[in-house]
């Protein structure tokens, strides 16, 4: 981006406020090819990411996963048994369980103290304010999309009062792993809402049969520092109650990270994305769930790079959305989370063109998510 650019985009994060918001990483060149790697690829560049309250972002900090620790499924979760060895309030007993978490390398989602805070953009040109739907719409080129053709995807809009008495609200996805488990981006969920809102069962967020229900807690992965780690990690699960996840009775478990052959653009060249993200940057976020071809251009460990086609991709909105890979028998697995969308490096312009992804790689995280799950099942006072 252009010195004149990042001078105007600081000008007007600093200017406005934050309801509906708009990621903007920004500037670093990744080498030609790579992803980000859990170890020590360098962060994704030019990026800006269609974040958690939709905000815009800069920043050029190297990429670097922290390692999930190796877990005996069997075994009782760390801890387990001196809380058991005496009686003890609950409270008593939350305190000493929540740093349980830590050893899952996961914790209640916030930035950490003293992070760098997040630059915003507030109301983007329109982006409060839902697009009636229309036969074939644009959302990056996109079209509109059936929703058994997506399994497990649902609209992800955490919500917080303000002061002025405004409602700010954040807009992403989100996909169902388990009955009472959702995964989406860190980004999408790292400020303190009053309400993680999940809206499914229907394709178009307007028709009677949308259903709407809450998470009751964010669990973001330990290694995610927001802009001062580039976005590595950036992984969340929610969890709901049986009351909340009965809700959503027509969104199915989605399978998850798990592909027929080696997860690689030799064997899986396209993959398709979905959500309710903004039809092009600066405009409205879709009413109807959209869909797009998207080429896989390189995998690593915690991060898969997609490439637009024909100008179609992904936008500010669709993050934590699902990437989806097909099989010979037309199966499909979900394989990453939208993390962050770059800028066309010949225009400069976002969501425009040719212009590259990154979500995360989600068979790089299958046992991060399969030990938090567990000790939340196990103890549920761990995680709340």
């Amino acid at each position: 981006m252009r010195t004149a650019q990042l001078l105007a985009l600081a000008v007007l994060a600093a200017s406005l406020s934050a309801c509906d918001q708009v990621r903007l990483p920004g500037a670093g060149e990744p080498a030609a090819g790579e992803a980000q790697s859990s170890d020590e690829d360098p962060a994704i560049s030019q990026v800006a990411t269609d974040a958690a309250d939709d905000e815009l972002l800069v920043s050029d900090v190297p990429a670097v996963e922290g390692e999930t620790p190796t877990v005996d499924r069997d075994a009782p979760p760390p801890g387990a048994e001196t809380l058991a060895a005496a009686p003890a309030s609950a409270a008593t007993l939350a305190a000493a369980s929540r740093p349980m978490l830590a050893l899952y390398n996961a914790s209640r989602c916030a930035l950490p103290e003293g992070a760098a805070a997040t630059p915003t953009v507030a109301s983007v040109a329109g982006a409060t304010q839902l697009e009636e739907p229309v036969i074939g719409t644009e959302a990056v080129n996109a079209f509109a999309a059936a929703l058994s053709s997506f399994p497990g995807i649902v609209k992800l809009e955490p919500r917080r009062a303000e002061v002025s008495g405004a409602i700010a609200s954040g807009h992403c996805s989100a996909v169902r792993i388990r009955a009472n488990w959702f995964v989406t981006a860190a980004h999408c969920v790292d400020q303190p809402y009053d309400e993680i809102r999940l809206i499914g069962d229907a394709a178009n967020l307007r028709s009677p049969a949308a259903r709407i229900t809450a998470a009751e807690v964010a669990i973001c992965h330990g290694g995610y520092l927001g802009t001062d780690n580039g976005y590595s990690n950036d992984i969340a699960l929610l969890h709901l109650n049986d009351a909340q996840a009965a809700s959503l009775t027509n969104v199915p478990i989605a399978r998850v990270a798990t592909t027929r052959q080696p997860l690689a653009p030799a064997n899986y060249p396209t993959g398709e994305m979905a959500g309710w993200g903004l039809t092009h940057f600066g405009g409205q976020l879709s009413n109807e769930l959209l869909t797009t071809s998207l080429k896989i251009a390189a995998v690593g460990p915690a991060a898969i790079t997609v490439a637009s086609q024909s100008g179609a991709g992904p936008c500010i909105g669709d993050s934590g959305g699902p990437l989806y890979v097909s099989e010979a028998d037309g199966s499909k697995s979900v394989v990453g989370i939208l993390s962050v969308v770059e800028q066309n490096r010949a225009t400069g312009q976002f969501c425009a063109g040719d212009y590259n992804g990154r979500y995360t790689n989600l068979q790089g995280y299958t046992g991060w998510m399969d030990s938090v799950i567990a000790l939340c099942e196990a103890q549920p006072d761990a995680c709340t």
